[in-house]
């Protein structure tokens, strides 16, 4: 396969040296027309030393429109290759201006790429099509720039090379080359604002059946090759350290915003998440609409993006769907279709008031076929029990009697985003580590989550009572500040009994049955869910979550000599275990409940 050549942020990635002919200090301004490249007939005979004799000017000690990298391999051109000297360059006779252009050299010594960027490619289709052969559809690139997404993909073929172009980039290559990669996405300057918009076409980048063979390492580098050039990709990020979960975001970081495009660009998806089991993609879940990212969506928008997403999912699996019933007792009254395929299920589903405008979400899950029942559990919230007795939750406690740390392994991570969701989010992993499939979408309307505020203690009581008894489990409080209450959320005793717990014991006597506490706080300064920022280029940082007064996180453990408390918040990669003073702990409690099976 041919190797894709990352001509990176040309000027960036180079850095500007000033460049005057004479000694003289004042910006020069010239003009270079750069048809030559594009000459079929002629640029894959050309070396570097003949390029730079090519495109000299009188009066310069140096050529002032060349930069050169990778020991004269690439060559690049752009309006402004030196901080003294400023071009406007052309081709095709002036008709058609250049904001950047690059020659690539092979081992050879030859040229073998050239690669242009154009505010528009006027008269450069019909120069390939003269040049080189009538154009048929041309890729398109997965990910980049918001800027790159739209314009149609066209490629050329013939004895002479291959072209491809893309909105406003093009890409040539020799006769001879594998199929031609689409050229690279040259860093833009970001907006006014500082934000970075770029885009993922998510159902070209994860389309069944070659889905459920990606890798970790398989995925990262299909992120990588992209042409930002930032630290890290902006498109992504891990939810555990371990990489068993990966999630894409509109809003990721606090100064990117990415359009989730899917079905032909017709709709732009909210949330993505890609699971992974013993090394290999074991579920997707892409969050079309909900309530906490969208707020009030009409029921015309709903109906166009399920008519849309239905569409799409019946070309592309070339089966009719079935209408989903959820098993067991569904608290959350849903509905949805199913596509069935030898090698692949797709779950469109959706609350069912949604049609007619109180859309709480629309989310499509995809898995392989032979998961159909771990799928089908999560349709509706799933049955009505847990799956894991009380018991048995014991095996699940780690001692560490170096360090003195005891805590609870097996919690899964689930990311609530920007959104308030923290109550919705904490369940959720508390279920799932019970054994109850859930979807924090579901819970949200169900502990009446505000998407910016998250949930009242009085609410997430009321809240967690509400859905106990389906489950089979048990939820109860057990702690809250002296002179504080619930409302009619619980009743005296509870509450008195309450107030004289000891923080330290009941995080040990749940701890030790293997049962993690829904712990409610006031966020301390700083707590804010702000992982480390990227640094320049690109200056992506991770954004402040929504503001929150109160919010819900997880204790999970304790430490027998210090006696720290060990939590875990709903953030993401790098907020599965942290830990506090039980000092600390005690200052910032509202309240603390426990959500248990019942045997």
């Amino acid at each position: 396969m041919h190797a894709r050549i990352k001509v990176i942020s040309w000027l960036a990635a180079l850095g500007l040296v000033a460049l005057a002919p004479a000694q003289q200090e004042t910006e020069h301004q010239l003009k270079l027309d750069l048809s030559a490249l594009i000459d079929v007939a002629q640029v894959w005979t050309m070396n570097a030393d003949a390029l730079d004799a090519k495109y000299r000017a009188p009066g310069f000690s140096e050529n002032p429109f060349i930069r050169w990298a990778n020991g004269r391999s690439v060559a690049t051109f752009s309006k402004q290759p030196f901080s003294n000297v400023a071009v406007e360059l052309t081709m095709l006779e002036g008709t058609l201006v250049l904001e950047e252009a690059a020659v690539v050299f092979g081992s050879d010594g030859k040229a073998n790429r050239v690669e242009l960027r154009c505010g528009t490619p006027q008269g450069l289709e019909a120069h390939f099509s003269q040049a080189l052969a009538e154009p048929k559809p041309g890729p398109r690139a997965a990910l980049g720039w918001k800027k790159d997404a739209t314009g149609k993909s066209l490629t050329w073929s013939s004895a002479q090379g291959r072209a491809v172009l893309q909105g406003n980039l093009a890409a040539l290559e020799p006769p001879g080359s594998e199929a031609i990669t689409p050229p690279p996405n040259a860093e833009p300057a970001s907006a006014p604002s500082g934000e970075l918009a770029f885009f993922v076409r998510v159902d070209e980048l994860f389309r069944a059946p070659d889905l459920w063979t990606l890798t970790q390492d398989a995925l990262e580098r299909s992120f990588a090759t992209t042409g930002v050039n930032v630290s890290k990709s902006p498109f992504y990020q891990w939810s555990t350290t371990t990489r068993d979960s990966v999630r894409l975001a509109r809003k990721l970081f606090s100064n990117t915003n990415t359009d989730l495009l899917m079905f032909a660009d017709t709709v732009n998806a909210e949330e993505v998440n890609l699971d992974f089991k013993n090394g290999r993609a074991s579920k997707l879940t892409i969050t079309l609409l909900t309530r906490g990212n969208s707020g009030q969506v009409s029921a015309e928008k709903f109906d166009a993006v399920f008519k849309a997403a239905g569409r799409a999912l019946g070309a592309t699996l070339g089966v009719r769907p079935q209408r989903s019933v959820p098993f067991g007792k569904a608290i959350v009254k849903t509905d949805g279709w199913l596509w069935t395929t030898p090698h692949t299920l797709a779950l469109l589903e959706f609350n069912a008031e949604a049609p007619k405008g109180d859309v709480e979400f629309l989310r499509l899950t995809l898995s392989p076929a032979s998961a159909r029942n771990e799928l089908l559990n999560v349709a509706g919230i799933g049955g009505n029990a847990t799956t894991r007795r009380r018991d048995s939750l014991v095996s699940s406690v780690r001692r560490d009697t170096a360090s003195g740390s005891v805590e609870i392994t097996g919690i899964p991570m689930r990311d609530q985003g920007a959104k308030g969701y923290c109550v919705a989010a904490s369940c959720e992993r508390v279920f799932r580590y019970l054994g109850v499939p859930c979807d924090m979408d579901e819970l949200a309307k169900l502990v009446a989550a505000d998407a910016d505020k998250g949930a009242s203690p009085s609410i997430m009581y009321e809240s967690l009572k509400k859905i106990d008894q389906h489950y089979n489990m048990r939820a109860k409080l057990l702690k809250i500040p002296r002179g504080y209450g619930l409302g009619d959320a619980a009743s005296r005793s509870e509450v008195e009994r309450a107030w004289k717990a000891d923080l330290g014991k009941l995080v040990q006597e749940h701890i030790n049955q293997g049962l993690p506490l829904l712990w409610c706080v006031i966020l301390a300064p700083g707590e804010t869910g702000v992982s480390p920022g990227l640094p320049p280029p690109g200056a992506i940082t991770n954004g402040p979550r929504a503001p929150q007064v109160g919010h819900m996180r997880l204790i999970t453990g304790y430490n027998t000599r210090s006696g720290d408390v060990i939590y875990t918040d709903s953030w993401g990669a790098g907020h599965e275990r942290k830990v506090m003073t039980r000092a600390e702990a005690e200052q910032m409690t509202t309240a603390i409940f426990s959500m248990s099976p019942s045997r």
